[in-house]
């Protein structure tokens, strides 16, 4: 699948917007209007945190490991699990990843679509949408 535009657009604008003041954001990918995967500011979780506080951005991948067995497996036995970070929160139910993006946006969505279609299966960007917010820092 080639990343849509939308995709793109919309992370061109979160590049753009948050990076100045390194604000905290999130960018929810929907599949058939389910959210299936979140793009975060890096330094939203403590697990990929930059020690300079730098902006970056971060796939944030979790799975309800009984309800989604195969989603995990296809997970965890791919490329990605290898450059992701294990979430701390993880557990033998709930399991979380942050997969680190570049900071260009083109880059970024064809790394977010190659996972879409090797883990997720989805091939079509077809039922695909993008949301963003902006999140309160506590």
């Amino acid at each position: 699948m080639d990343a849509p535009n939308q995709l793109i657009e919309t992370l061109d604008i979160a590049l753009a917007g948050y990076r100045k003041d390194n604000e905290a954001f999130v960018i929810s990918i929907l599949y058939k209007e389910e959210e299936i995967l979140q793009i975060i500011n890096q330094n939203m979780t403590e697990e990929t945190k930059s020690e300079t506080g730098e902006f970056g951005i971060v796939l944030s991948v979790c799975f309800d490991i009984s309800q989604e067995k195969e989603l995990y497996y296809r997970f965890t036995h791919s490329h990605f699990k290898f450059d992701a970070t294990l979430g701390l929160d993880s557990n033998q139910e709930m399991a979380s990843y942050f997969l680190p993006l570049g900071n260009n946006s083109e880059k970024s969505a064809k790394i977010i679509c190659k996972l879409l279609g090797k883990v997720f299966e989805i091939k079509s960007a077809l039922h695909l949408d993008f949301e963003m917010y902006e999140v309160e820092n506590p």
